[in-house]
Formats: structure tokens, sequence, C-alpha cells
């Protein structure tokens, strides 16, 4: 490492081979730093902040920065008194609240529960705890600075980019000659997706008889949802690694990103629009703030009206029959 450049450690138990974790990592390094996994894979919470501790304590001389990666929500009271003496600057990566995420989209809890107002209080605390806040779209950020009275100065939109070295055009890749247009969808069952949506709006394409057929993976609950519907325009599979998305991308003529209806689905970017279009595959999504704040002059993007499978199915009729 070179003496000259300030060292940022990443510390806590993300996935490091994220497209998240490197895209704060990109971000950092652009601003000129150094990024030094302080990590753990160690089982249960406490055994982790032992584990941490122990390492930040051998890394720490060689660092000013402390980054705090997703999902470390629960790490920050540590790491906040881990800089404290001597200071370091501490930057957190929330990426999402987890109060929005269980109780505004997912609704597992009731606003009034108390596992509702824990998840407030730990996302305000962690980052109320920051001197900065990082978080992936400008309309997030927005929400993030409202909802837990943060200072916009200390909170920063960083995009979540795709990995290059498996998300990437190939010229010609689609070599077959085909009679129907493949639509393919990856992710999983939770609001912000809004898979009933799509898959009303396959209903819709097969009593049209229209040549569509989509192809739908992520997990074993996705694939008993397409299963019970009954549609025999879709192909339903499980879980696939990341390593195999690109190929399906890329095989396909059109990709879906989200449909929700949820405030959270209005502020984020998922990763399979990203994906799609570092791929150079045309994707049909939803079209929101968060959206537009990023694609709103991307060819490839397309957009329609959230929750509305009749719309849905009208922009996939529409992109079937451009040249």
């Amino acid at each position: 490492m070179d003496a000259s450049m300030p060292a940022i450690l990443a510390f806590g138990f993300h996935d490091r081979k994220s497209p998240r974790h490197r895209s704060v990592c990109e971000e950092l390094a652009n601003d000129g730093g150094t990024v030094l996994e302080c990590h753990t894979d160690v089982r249960g919470f406490f055994n982790k902040c032992r584990d941490l501790r122990k390492k930040f304590r051998a890394l720490a001389p060689n660092a000013d920065t402390v980054l705090v990666p997703f999902p470390g929500h629960f790490l920050m009271p540590i790491a906040w008194a881990m800089t404290r003496r001597p200071r370091k600057k501490l930057i957190f990566d929330a990426f999402v609240s987890l109060y929005d995420t269980d109780v505004g989209d997912r609704r597992r809890f009731s606003r009034w529960r108390p596992r509702a107002w824990t998840l407030w209080a730990a996302d305000w605390l962690s980052m109320h705890l920051a001197d900065e806040v990082l978080i992936d779209t400008e309309a997030h950020r927005r929400f993030l600075i409202e909802k837990f009275h943060l200072n916009p100065a200390r909170v920063r939109a960083v995009y979540l980019q795709a990995r290059n070295d498996l998300f990437y055009p190939i010229r010609n890749h689609k070599s077959e000659i085909r009679d129907r247009f493949e639509v393919f969808f990856y992710g999983t069952v939770i609001p912000l997706q809004g898979i009933e949506y799509i898959l009303d709006a396959a209903r819709i394409l097969e009593e049209r008889s229209a040549p569509v057929h989509f192809s739908m993976v992520g997990s074993e609950k996705l694939k008993r949802m397409v299963e019970e519907s009954g549609r025999k325009n879709i192909a339903a599979g499980a879980f696939v690694p990341m390593e195999k998305l690109p190929d399906m991308i890329r095989s396909a003529d059109l990709c879906l990103g989200i449909f929700g209806t949820s405030g959270k689905a209005r502020r984020v970017i998922p990763h399979k629009v990203v994906d799609a279009i570092a791929c150079g595959v045309h994707v049909l999504t939803a079209d929101t703030p968060a959206i537009r704040e990023r694609y709103a002059n991307c060819p490839l993007v397309h957009l329609t009206r959230p929750g509305d499978a009749g719309e849905i199915a009208a922009a996939i009729l529409r992109i079937l029959k451009r040249p």
C-alpha cells in the first residue's frame, strides 16, 4: 500500500463480492482512498464483534477512515466507539432503511409494534453516529434526510454499478432464430418486485395469444407462485448464482425490473435494471423518480405505470413491435 494514500477500513461481515460493496469501494477509491478489508466470517453476532475488534486493532494504524458496509446497522455503535481515539472518520453505507424495508415495504410489522420501533431506532442511531451516510439514489437520500432528520451535507448518493467482470454486452450473442419474444426476470417475492403484476401481465398476453414467453428465476417461493398461476407462457426456476445471470440476461429480448407501488419501490434502482443495461439488453420497469434521475434518457430503458398489469402487457407488445 502507498503510504501517501489515505486508507479506509471496510469494517463488517459484508459480502465482499457484492455489486453494492464494489460500487462503494470504487466511489471511495475515486475520492483518493485505498480500501482495506477488516472482515469477519465467524458465526454469531457477538463472535463477529470480538473478531472484528481484534482485526481492527491490527489494521487501525494504517487507516484514517472506517467504512461500515451494508448490512452494518447494528455494528455502528461498536465502530463509533472504536473511531473516537484516535479520531477517524466514520462512513456508513446504509443502502436501505431497516424500518422502511420491513414496516413500509414488506409490512412484516405494524408501525405500532415494538419491533418496528426497534428498527426505527436502529436506523436513526446508526445514521446519526456516522460522519457520512451513503445511500443508493437521490430519491432515497431525500427520504432519509426527512425521515431521520439528517444533515443533508452528511448524506451522499452512490449509485449501484454492475459488476463489469460479469455484466457486459456481447455482440450477436442471440444467434438462434426464435418465433417468440423472450422476457426475463430474476428476483424474489417481496412487494417491491410486484410479482403479481408480472404474472397478471403474462395472463393477459397468453389470452391474446401473443408470441411472448417469460423466464423467471430467483427463489423456490417464486417458482411455486408461477406453477400455481397455471401460466403456460412462463418457465420458472429457483435460485441462480450470480455468475449464471449474465448469459440469461443476454439471451433475452427484454428484461423486467420492478413494478411494486410502495414508497421504497419509488426510491430505489434495482440490481436487475443496472445489470440488464450493462449487458446491453432492453429493460422494462416502473416509472419512478429514482429511475428517472439516472436513466431518463437511456434508450434501453422503457417505463410503465407501477402496479398496472395491463400497462405492463401493453408495453411488452410495443417493445416487441419495435424494429
